[in-house]
């Protein structure tokens, strides 16, 4: 393909962007340039974590220990933060939420730039950056739906999605180049200026958008009444193990990224920047395609051929013998992870009522906060056998769950 074709082709998608129906509302156009700088901060986050924990450990299940504390909170707080954000201003609580994230960035610039951080200290620190983030995206996610509405629910996230890979994209190759000259603390100290900045735009959101639930119940009722919905919606309750399983299978293989980096293609920190950077850049062209599409009528099985899809790549990424085959496989990986998110997001929220929206995306925080599990595993399976028989059983059992899923789920096939 010609530059000049790229280029037509991205001029083209940026019109057809500008004229999407949620692209009319002010208050998205801000809430999706905010989500840029979030992304920006959150992937960087994970770029310099996984290198600093394997520097200090030489080990692979340390890392895995890391991201997966990172994302234990989700698994304790997920529903409790849904309900939050079903009874909280949901815009003045994402501000409150990115400013404490930029103060314990901060913290942990300072700790890393002491050269005295201990190991438990930089475990703790993950810890509370993933209570705030799990708060945080499940209240983004839900006050997307309430700024445009169910019609354009699924583009609209979307769009978000893209925003905050492109972020992460621009995020992993800024930090990295940081990483490499001038340590870990400094890339810390940028990340909490993309957090800062994302807060400061936030500010300028007007409404509550308008699907806003007019208001919400006490902490205790909204947690019951969401216990009572699982019970009876055995569609979503189905959704929520899916997650679960493609969060342990898929997602977790993030943790053999600094690995893969180093002890495999041998491109140290700067390359795992470069390669994070193609991680994200996958998820931007496979959300790209679909928000060119809008909305997709039968999103479960658009959700079931995203796992298999998924597997495939894991299983690919396992036998690469070059890095020209490792960044294809990383590429449709990431852009399978980015759908598989889409697509779970927006199928929980359009199976619950309008005022539970919140507590299931509180409910899908949860499944992703099954992680852990899914991190030590990985882990321990690279230590012991190394990261390719980790790739390929992961991707396996990706592959079996999408069949399971096609089998077993008759009703999420068809919404």
């Amino acid at each position: 393909m010609t530059a000049k074709r790229v280029s037509d082709w991205g001029g083209a998608l940026l019109k057809n962007a500008a004229r999407a129906p949620a692209m009319q509302f002010r208050d998205f156009r801000l809430l999706l340039t905010a989500s840029l700088f979030d992304g920006m901060a959150f992937i960087g986050e994970n770029v310099i974590l996984g290198w600093v924990i394997l520097e200090m450990t030489d080990s692979p299940f340390m890392v895995g220990m890391a991201i997966g504390i990172r994302h234990a909170p989700a698994f304790f707080l997920g529903v409790v933060a849904g309900t939050i954000a079903d009874i909280i201003d949901r815009r003045k609580l994402i501000r409150s939420l990115n400013m404490l994230s930029a103060l314990v960035a901060l913290g942990m610039a300072a700790l890393l730039i002491s050269g005295q951080a201990k190991l438990w200290q930089l475990l703790l620190f993950p810890a509370i950056a993933g209570s705030i983030g799990t708060t945080s995206t499940t209240t983004r996610q839900s006050f997307v739906y309430d700024v445009i509405g169910r019609q354009n629910a699924l583009s609209g996230l979307a769009y978000i999605s893209l925003a905050t890979r492109t972020g992460g994209m621009v995020g992993a190759l800024i930090v990295g180049g940081i990483l490499a000259k001038y340590g870990p603390g400094a890339g810390y100290f940028v990340l909490s200026g993309g957090y800062l900045i994302s807060t400061l735009i936030l500010t300028l959101i007007r409404s509550r958008g308008q699907a806003a639930p007019a208001g919400g119940p006490s902490m205790l009722r909204g947690l019951l009444e969401f216990w009572t919905e699982l019970r009876h919606n055995r569609t979503v309750s189905a959704l929520v193990v899916i997650v679960v399983l493609v969060e342990f299978f898929g997602f977790t293989t993030q943790t053999l990224m600094p690995s893969l980096a180093r002890d495999v293609l041998h491109i140290g920190p700067g390359g795992l920047g470069v390669i994070s950077a193609f991680r994200s850049g996958g998820g931007m062209l496979a959300i790209a395609a679909v928000s060119t599409i809008g909305e997709i009528r039968h999103q479960g099985l658009a959700l079931i051929a995203v796992i298999q899809v998924f597997g495939t790549a894991l299983v690919v990424l396992g036998f690469a013998s070059n890095i020209y085959v490792t960044v294809v496989a990383i590429v449709i990986m990431s852009g399978m992870m980015a759908l598989s998110d889409l697509f779970s997001q927006t199928l929980m929220q359009r199976l619950v009522p309008n005022e539970l929206r919140g507590r299931a995306m509180g409910a899908w925080s949860t499944a992703v906060g099954t992680a852990p599990i899914g991190n030590l595993e990985i882990g321990a399976l690279a230590s012991l056998f190394g990261i390719t028989v980790a790739f390929v059983f992961h991707g396996a059992g990706l592959i079996a769950v999408s069949f399971l899923t096609l089998a077993a789920f008759g009703r999420l096939r068809r919404v």
